[in-house]
């Protein structure tokens, strides 16, 4: 992508190019208030390394496919930075700043930033992405120190491509997924097997034989943009750095056999991804068989033992149960089953957040919920598009995920774990990455 001492270009050369890009970063002649930065040219120099000569990520190098965990830290944009000639950059992006390195030499290079300026950086106590300001050179170089970003040693993991998710929380307070390609570099990262998550939803590309996206496809960024993407390298250099990202719909894929199918929603992308995992997965014979509840008890992410109910036997003693591990399903949560919960959602109307920890903000934004997978709000007149799926988790006990487009609702976006329901009309739900509470519910007069 970019190599800081690239000498394609010479001083003049850049800054003609720099003037008339096409990605509108704006060279000033005038310097800022820009301060020579050590620690600024050694995360640069590091940074560099995570892409090749033209500009595209190495996913060897970025097992995560997030630049705050493969790099440790992002940039919050814009940054005004300086040449070792007192010219100064205005950065937009991460792909601005990926452009003006890739056009640097040794004559014309950055050495310089605008002092304050914010970086993204992870928080182990908290499990989640923050935001912290970074004053001075001072603090730059503690940064650098802590995360030991100039160590060229990493860990040794192979290439066998087993995944595990983890989940984060966004600095907007959203959940999303990291998905490693095997445990090693997770744990080279920092996790360990307590923080993997059973749903492990892998790259919707290459990384399933089963089939392939037939490019162009759009997708909504992290700020509810469009994004057409016209590869498979496209697609991973675009996502890089994002938390989440949404299709556009319909697209169309190609499975193994030649046959192309419309995805019309995020159902049908699951639909796909579980014919893919199902054709190795014993409990694929388990669906056939009729609900029959069986319970065993778990222990949950706070450490407390709840009862966990399966549709029937055969899905617990495909998870490595045994009969002797079953009890009373006489729990609370023995009944919210995600059948009961989909069934619930999909054949009544009026749901809405009710409660949201102790507010009634949200309780005037209706929400419906289809067969497919979407659901679909209303804020002010303008309607808002969204993802939904009830799951079954061994760990965390049944699930229901949420994501919601536009404003307001999206604090309720994530994994939800279902603590009680009173069917159809109310489901009480527990965050499990920060513990907020919520009630989903419909006037049942």
């Amino acid at each position: 992508m970019k190599n800081l001492k690239l000498t394609i270009f010479s001083m003049v050369t850049a800054l003609i190019m720099f003037s008339s890009c096409t990605n509108n970063e704006s060279v000033i002649e005038d310097p800022q208030n820009t301060e020579e930065s050590a620690s600024l040219v050694t995360a640069l120099d590091v940074l560099q390394q995570r892409f090749d000569a033209n500009g595209n990520f190495n996913r060897e190098s970025n097992p995560a496919g997030n630049i705050v965990f493969d790099f440790g830290f992002n940039f919050v944009y814009p940054l005004d930075l300086s040449y070792n000639n007192d010219a100064t950059v205005v950065v937009e992006s991460l792909d601005d700043l990926v452009y003006v390195l890739l056009n640097s030499s040794e004559n014309l290079y950055i050495n310089s930033i605008e002092f304050s300026f914010d970086i993204e950086t992870y928080n182990t106590t908290t499990n989640s992405i923050e935001v912290i300001t970074i004053t001075n050179e001072t603090d730059f170089s503690n940064l650098i120190t802590n995360l030991d970003l100039d160590n060229t040693n990493s860990c040794e993991c192979s290439t066998v491509y087993d995944p595990v998710c983890v989940e984060i929380t966004d600095p907007a307070g959203t959940i999303f997924t990291i998905t490693y390609p095997n445990a090693c570099y997770a744990e080279c990262d920092g996790f360990t097997q307590t923080n993997f998550i059973d749903s492990c939803e892998t790259d919707y590309t290459s990384q399933y034989d089963c089939f392939s996206l037939n490019y162009p496809v759009s997708i909504y960024g992290d700020n509810n943009n469009t994004i057409v993407i016209n590869s498979e390298e496209d697609f991973y250099n675009t996502t890089y750095g994002m938390y989440a990202f949404n299709f556009a719909y319909p697209f169309d894929i190609t499975l193994e056999d030649g046959t192309v199918v419309t995805i019309n929603s995020h159902g049908d992308i699951e639909a796909v991804l579980e014919d893919c995992y199902t054709v190795e997965n014993p409990c694929d014979e388990c669906a056939d068989q009729p609900i029959d509840p069986v319970c065993v008890e778990i222990v949950d992410t706070t450490g407390n033992t709840i009862t966990y109910a399966y549709d029937n036997a055969c899905y617990a003693l495909c998870d490595g149960y045994t009969e002797a591990d079953f009890v009373a399903c006489n729990s609370g949560n023995d009944l919210c089953l995600p059948s009961a919960i989909s069934d619930a959602l999909i054949n009544n109307s009026g749901w809405a957040v009710t409660d949201y920890n102790g507010s009634t903000d949200y309780s005037s934004l209706e929400i419906s919920f289809d067969a497919s997978g979407s659901l679909q709000w209303t804020d002010s007149g303008t309607t808002f598009n969204g993802n939904w799926s009830a799951s079954e988790n061994p760990v965390n006990g049944n699930m229901l995920f949420l994501s919601f487009s536009g404003p307001n609702l999206q604090i309720a976006s994530g994994d939800w774990m279902i603590t009680d329901c009173d069917l159809p009309c109310s489901i009480t739900l527990q965050s499990i990455s920060n513990g907020d509470s919520m009630i989903l519910s419909r006037s049942c007069d």
